[in-house]
């Protein structure tokens, strides 16, 4: 493998972004290519700059992480691995991040150190997860969905869109809201929103946040 690996950071939070640069600038094996808070930029920068890692915040304004992931594998032309790092724990993140495609997923409460594992093993194509993920815990998240124990099915039953359109519903964004941050019309999330309260049996936004919560996709 080439060194110093390359790397390009993306977090929505000015002070973060300067403490993970910092660290990864200390590291001689790496080599900081860039960063942004903006989630508009990094789709762009990333086709222009090639980095082996990218070290993406799961939450991002305006553009998901998730979708971010998606976008980057569709480029023929870029080979960059994703490491997530988010503050949300719950392992429905980690399993819908790895199905995306990432490599690596660090909560940020982690060991600091976690994080440069992490790049360092998806620049040699290895998964790595922070405690206190594993892969067994994982599989069982993917088990209990498939054999409906818990009522995480029902997310998994959803698109990808109508999964997006609950979680801003949950977090209190209008439909007007969720159509800008999206780009998307008022009219589709409107028809995203019917079709997933009907495939949960939602009766209203309470059950909707209710749901989320226990799911650990809202806090």
């Amino acid at each position: 493998m080439t060194y110093p690996i390359t790397v390009y950071l993306a977090d929505d939070h000015q002070i973060v972004l300067k403490g993970i640069a910092s660290m990864i600038e200390l590291d001689p094996e790496l080599r900081l290519v860039g960063c942004t808070t903006d989630s508009k930029k990094i789709i762009k920068e990333v086709a222009r700059l090639k980095p082996r890692v990218l070290a993406l915040d799961l939450v991002m304004p305006d553009i998901p992480g998730l979708e971010i992931i998606r976008s980057i594998r569709k480029m023929r032309s870029v080979t960059t691995r994703v490491v997530i790092f988010t503050m949300h724990k719950d392992v429905s993140y980690v399993a819908q991040a790895l199905q995306e495609g990432a490599l690596g997923f660090v909560v940020k409460d982690a060991d600091s150190a976690c994080l440069i594992d992490a790049i360092k093993a998806a620049a040699r194509g290895e998964q790595y997860l922070s405690p206190p993920f594993t892969m067994q815990k994982v599989r069982d998240y993917q088990k209990r969905l498939q054999s409906g124990e818990n009522d995480a099915g029902i997310f998994d039953r959803l698109t990808r869109r109508e999964r997006e359109v609950l979680i801003f519903v949950a977090q209190g964004y209008t439909n007007n809201e969720i159509a800008r941050k999206l780009d998307i019309s008022v009219r589709t999330v409107e028809r995203h929103r019917f079709n997933m309260m009907r495939k949960a049996g939602f009766r209203n936004e309470a059950d909707i946040v209710q749901f989320a919560m226990r799911q650990g996709l809202v806090t």
